[in-house]
């Protein structure tokens, strides 16, 4: 007789009316053991919502199944199971058991390929929500950087000044901001780099008496900043800085570049920051030529002896075509309802997430602004001292900004989630199709979604799948040959 744990749990007052109580859920797995012939250990039940930090039966339930070397877990249907996004991570590290028995499913290493392809489904999602909202929180975090600030010093055109509030903002050099312009203008008229640099000698810009070297004039050609972004850490972010040219117009010179470099900075290519060096580890670059064929390399930004194999794109494409038509048609005909199901499932669970985040957070936030007001009131009235003031002023200005971070974080994962959705819906509809529509951010997309350790090494790709989709293609590491 095989020993397995009951796990039973409602999250609302309401849901145990209407008959999801955690005795109606118990009496119905002990019968099911019974059929089964399991020998119940321990009985683990729980009634809290995603509301609350932890769950404490079901962190004590993997406790006890790891120490005693139980993997069998009864459970009444999904969502009883899995409170949150993070559940269905935390248990995919487990080689347990998990019998769904409303659901008539049992979700484990040898489970049918149909229900361990539509929980992988799940736990991909799962684990790109989560992933997601680290990166959001992570990025927000720098405060400066997300509300439109530039963190570094301000770049040929602009200078930093002080602003009423002490604070230090950018804003456009009376001096030099106009030969920006005209740098812009002139190399957008047809005019070289050489001839511009000339040209703006005579009319007064100058650094340290001596013209502007033409390699630091063609930098500020590129610079997005000057359109009101800037980039910061391979991230582009919208600045609180006054844009000096208009976007036609920045666009128009870097369709001048094109003309005469292999790559600039309006152009994107699929496999960059996606496909490494087996040899060094950095990523491959592109080059456009002719206008119209890719070429990628390795940066080589690691130095050492790393070979410089230059491929087409033509060839990353073939490679990932196979293995995208390879995945699609180990997909049943009758799996999308399945996969339908299942991403709806997913989405609910990033409303009912969202909705007890948002509460969670706006109850924090109210309670700072009550203690924010108290604190300036104390502060007129004398109460506390200037010094006293300030400092529960700038931490308490602090907690807040991180809180409202933690609000957009949360409405911009849910609409990466969405968008990861559709995906997922096409992928079990017609993957190749998709993938050779898409334009280049739907591309990194999917191959985001697919796997990840892209390498490129002696002429070979290799792609570690996600592993959903090892669950169709039953192996782990997939190579195919460049050549």
């Amino acid at each position: 007789m095989k020993s397995a744990v009951i796990y039973a749990r409602v999250s609302s007052d309401r849901q145990e009316k209407e008959g999801w109580s955690i005795p109606a859920q118990i009496d119905f797995l002990k019968r099911y053991a019974e059929e089964k012939c399991f020998f119940i250990e321990k009985i683990f039940s729980e009634s809290e919502t995603a509301k609350k930090a932890g769950r404490k039966a079901f962190n004590e339930m993997l406790k006890f199944c790891t120490e005693r070397n139980i993997n069998i877990i009864l459970v009444e249907k999904t969502d009883r199971l899995y409170r949150n996004f993070k559940d269905y991570v935390i248990l995919e590290d487990y080689d347990f058991e998990v019998h769904l028995v409303k659901e008539n499913s049992i979700i484990s290493k040898n489970s049918r390929s149909h229900d361990k392809f539509i929980h992988g489904i799940k736990v991909l999602m799962a684990k790109n929500y989560i992933d997601n909202l680290s990166e959001e929180v992570r990025k927000g975090l720098n405060e400066k950087v997300s509300q439109g600030y530039y963190p570094h010093r301000a770049p040929v055109g602009y200078k930093t000044i002080i602003n009423p509030d002490k604070k230090k903002i950018i804003v456009p050099d009376e001096e030099k901001a106009p030969f920006v312009k005209r740098l812009f203008e002139l190399y957008a008229s047809g005019l070289s780099a050489e001839q511009v640099k000339k040209i703006l000698f005579d009319e007064g810009l100058y650094h340290n008496t001596k013209p502007y070297a033409k390699s630091r004039l063609i930098q500020i050609l590129h610079d997005c900043f000057y359109i009101g972004k800037f980039l910061y850490k391979g991230v582009v972010y919208d600045g609180k800085h006054e844009p000096l040219i208009s976007v036609e117009l920045y666009n128009k010179v870097q369709k001048m570049f094109n003309q005469s470099k292999a790559r600039t900075h309006d152009v994107e290519f699929p496999y960059t920051g996606v496909i490494r060096c087996g040899y060094c580890g950095c990523q491959l670059t592109a080059e456009l030529k002719k206008g119209k064929y890719i070429y990628y390399h390795c940066t080589g930004k690691r130095g050492g002896t790393c070979k410089r194999d230059y491929i087409r794109e033509e060839k990353f494409d073939k490679l990932i075509m196979e293995l995208l038509n390879k995945i699609s048609k180990a997909i049943p005909e009758d799996i999308y309802p399945k996969v339908l199901h299942a991403v709806k499932e997913m989405n609910n669970m990033s409303v009912e997430y969202s909705t007890n985040s948002y509460e969670q957070i706006a109850k924090k936030l109210a309670i700072l602004e009550k203690r924010l007001d108290s604190l300036y009131e104390d502060k007129v009235d004398g109460k506390i001292s200037l010094e006293f003031w300030e400092e529960k002023n700038r931490a308490w200005q602090k907690e807040k900004n991180k809180l409202s971070i933690q609000l957009q974080s949360i409405s911009r994962t849910n609409d990466t989630l969405r968008e990861g959705s559709n995906l997922l819906l096409g992928i079990a509809k017609d993957l190749p199709q998709l993938y050779l529509q898409g334009n280049t951010i739907e591309k990194k997309q999917i191959l985001n979604l697919i796997g990840s350790n892209f390498i490129y090494k002696d002429k070979e790709l290799s792609i570690e799948l996600n592993s959903v989709f090892n669950y169709l293609l039953n192996f782990d590491f997939l190579k195919k040959s460049g050549e």
